[in-house]
């Protein structure tokens, strides 16, 4: 069955109906206590996240996507160990040198021509401290393989869209238009979690009270209480990959014959929508989204 851009991208929002939701929003909210910049950059890394599985998926469905269907059990299992790992990281504040940094600091020394203080116990613990993350903000490669794991039980609790989709390209599609369809996908499962961050963002909340970093030691470490609830976040959605493969089996809100009915009339009424219109109007969306992240900054 042919199904066009729309119709995945609908088919991609249906997921948030879907037992794989249950990532969705915990997801979230383990890198949401951060900065407005980082809260919009995360948002993206999560989306890579998600299109590393699903544009093979439906780019190459015959061989790379089908040695991802094949394997999928072990690869979500090494993403969850991996969002288990740095979720620890993450609890105990434990940070990686950054080499932009690093240079930045090289050159301000150059600059200023002082030379270095000496260094005491008490020098060292104000320092650990003043570099003991404040915000809570996550590790990039963490929200990376929370992508990737909500691709993974995404997969595995779609409906007849994607099985289209992935038909279309195992058929004869093309390999081009099997990773626009996949993106639209993406880009559907993506949705819930742009609105919210743009809700957030637009309210400011990280920035009330309750959510402000507090410095906390933990087993002789320094950290926030942020970075708490952030790591532990990490965590628990690392042991639901690990243990369930991405979704604990809770009631979706639509049983699998409802879901199969909605996609079904959705492929059949946005049939005849041209892709040209639909990539347009998400070209235009993007930019304003870009346009509205600068000015916020």
């Amino acid at each position: 069955m042919q199904v066009s851009y729309l119709a995945a991208f609908l088919g991609g929002i249906l997921t948030l109906f879907a037992p794989c939701a249950a990532m969705l929003l915990p997801s979230f909210f383990a890198y949401a206590f951060t900065s407005r910049r980082t809260l919009a950059v995360r948002t993206f890394v999560f989306f890579l996240g998600l299109l590393v599985i699903m544009v093979p998926l439906g780019a190459f469905a015959g061989t790379l996507g089908a040695f991802i269907r094949s394997h999928s059990q072990t690869v979500t299992l090494v993403a969850g160990i991996a969002v288990m790992v740095l979720g620890v990281l993450q609890l105990f504040a434990v940070t990686f040198p950054t080499p932009s940094l690093a240079h930045h600091r090289l050159a301000e020394s150059h600059e200023t021509e002082v030379k270095a203080p000496v260094v005491t116990a008490e020098s060292a613990s104000r320092v650990a401290l003043a570099s003991a993350p404040r915000t809570g903000e996550p590790s990039a490669p963490a929200v990376f393989a929370l992508g990737v794991g909500y691709g993974l039980a995404g997969v595995g609790c779609s409906g007849p869209i994607l099985g289209a989709v992935l038909s279309f390209v195992t058929l004869g599609g093309s390999v081009l238009g099997g990773a626009l369809l996949m993106t639209s996908f993406s880009l559907g499962m993506i949705l819930p979690v742009a609105i919210l961050a743009f809700i957030w963002d637009a309210l400011n909340l990280s920035q009330t009270s309750w959510l402000k970093p507090r410095p906390i030691t933990i087993l002789g470490r320094q950290t926030t209480r942020m970075n708490i609830v952030s790591g532990l976040l990490f965590f628990l959605l690392g042991a639901i990959l690990v243990f369930f493969g991405g979704y604990i089996g809770l009631p979706s809100l639509l049983s699998g014959s409802q879901q199969v009915s909605i996609e079904s009339r959705i492929m059949a009424a946005v049939s005849g929508v041209p892709s040209g219109l639909f990539l347009a109007l998400i070209a235009i969306i993007t930019i304003l989204a870009v346009v509205i992240i600068r000015e916020r900054r």
